[in-house]
């Protein structure tokens, strides 16, 4: 059987994204499934080059499973791995490259009382005009009451632009609102609040980044631009809700934050199985118009840090002085190279670790929290009493945190379970 080798056309998510292309399916029934075989053939044998386990790869015939999912599934290396997925290859060109995807452009989070909170809202979305903002409770959505038992995902249905909705928030006020939304094409703004506080003649900057991807960069310089006009000082970058995406964007963060004096140091070291390691590489820091040759960053962290963010934390650590506030992080070091089967495809396998310049990485249990504080989801970002943002201040300002009670949040959601693009996107 022929083997379809895979080659470079980008460097996006993570390193690259390969392309395994295959005839189109032929008109009869029984030609299909050779074809069909071919193609899990192929995809079999790239996953035994590729994989970062591919020595714990067993021994299967593909051809006896239903999809290239299945596959994956049946190789997985589930000791260590919980993030190789597969899904359709324009949802995630869109997501990746345009910061788009399908829905109404919010995020939400259980409280400890079991309250739906309204985490973010793009601010390029009709939820966001109709002033639905952080905080808010969604307490039913098309008459049915949101409890923590409720599947969110199951109810708010298809993916798919028309789909509608009507919700009931009640407002922090005590109001209640009902608005019917229809799922649309979202374009993110992936940074979701900035701005300069003014705290004891400190100026600290304060970001909060929800994603990594193709227009985050000039989001990104944007800010770094306004922070550099106003000579902040100090920074707190909130990543609580950054499930992760391009790290050539992660790298450019941290070359923000850390300055021309870094120029050239090592950033993050790739490193492949041993049948990859010519594609073993580091990344290293550059200098970047608005830099702020920072000495320290805090960052705002919870279980859903992952992946490029984590990196930032990691990466910058040899050289900065980086604090977490918050929880620990998500823990995923490792990095996946994209293969595209069949045009309609995108097959995201973990192909790939990391580490920082001090050969620092393996954080499978995540990236350690140094100042516990909770997810304030009463309040909306920048508020001065919002609990994380309030932590980090009084860390920026005395030096140590404030008493804080912390609160356990035994309540999970779809988008919290088991790793694929919607969780990367982390918003409905």
């Amino acid at each position: 059987m022929k083997k379809y080798s895979p080659f470079f056309i980008t460097r996006l998510l993570f390193i690259a994204i390969f392309l395994v292309f295959f005839s189109s399916a032929c008109e009869k029934d029984e030609e299909e499934k050779p074809l069909v075989n071919q193609e899990f053939e192929s995809f079999y044998q790239e996953l035994k080059e590729w994989y970062y386990w591919n020595d714990q790869i067993p021994e299967i015939d593909p051809s006896s499973y239903n999809s290239l999912a299945d596959i994956l599934e049946a190789v997985r290396y589930q000791e260590r791995d919980r993030w190789s997925f597969v899904t359709e290859w324009d949802e995630f060109w869109a997501y990746l490259n345009n910061s788009e995807f399908i829905g109404y452009g919010f995020g939400s989070k259980f409280d400890a009382a079991g309250n739906l909170r309204v985490t973010f809202v793009y601010n390029t979305v009709a939820m966001y005009d109709a002033g639905v903002r952080r905080s808010w409770i969604v307490e039913a959505i098309n008459g049915v009451p949101i409890t923590p038992q409720t599947n969110i995902n199951s109810l708010l249905g298809a993916e798919q632009v028309g789909v509608s909705n009507t919700f009931r928030f009640l407002k922090p006020d005590g109001g209640t609102e009902e608005f019917t939304f229809i799922k649309e094409n979202i374009v993110m703004n992936t940074v979701l609040h900035h701005e300069v506080i003014e705290q004891d003649n400190i100026k600290v900057g304060y970001m909060v980044l929800q994603q990594f991807t193709g227009t985050t960069s000039e989001e990104i310089k944007a800010v770094f631009e306004n922070f550099s006009e106003q000579q902040v000082s100090e920074l707190i970058l909130d990543m609580r809700y950054n499930g992760g995406g391009l790290t050539s964007v992660a790298r450019e963060l941290a070359s923000l934050i850390a300055g021309p004096g870094y120029d050239g140091e090592a950033f993050t070291k790739y490193e492949y199985n041993q049948n990859k390691s010519q594609y073993n590489k580091m990344d290293t820091l550059s200098t970047e118009p608005n830099s702020l040759s920072l000495n320290r960053l805090v960052t705002i962290c919870t279980e859903s840090t992952a992946s490029a963010s984590e990196l930032v934390i990691n990466g910058l650590r040899p050289y900065l002085d980086v604090h977490i506030v918050g929880a620990n992080t998500y823990g995923k070091p490792m990095g996946a190279n994209v293969f595209r089967f069949n045009t309609n495809w995108a097959m995201v396998p973990i192909t790939f670790k990391t580490n920082n310049a001090n050969d620092e990485g393996d954080y499978f249990d995540g990236l350690s929290v140094d100042i516990p504080a909770n997810d304030g989801l009463d309040r909306e970002f920048g508020h001065p009493e919002e609990a994380s943002l309030q932590q980090a201040l009084a860390f920026i300002g005395i030096g140590s945190a404030k008493t804080q009670e912390l609160t356990t949040i035994p309540y999970k959601q779809p988008l919290e379970g088991e790793w694929n693009l919607r969780r990367m996107i982390g918003a409905w």
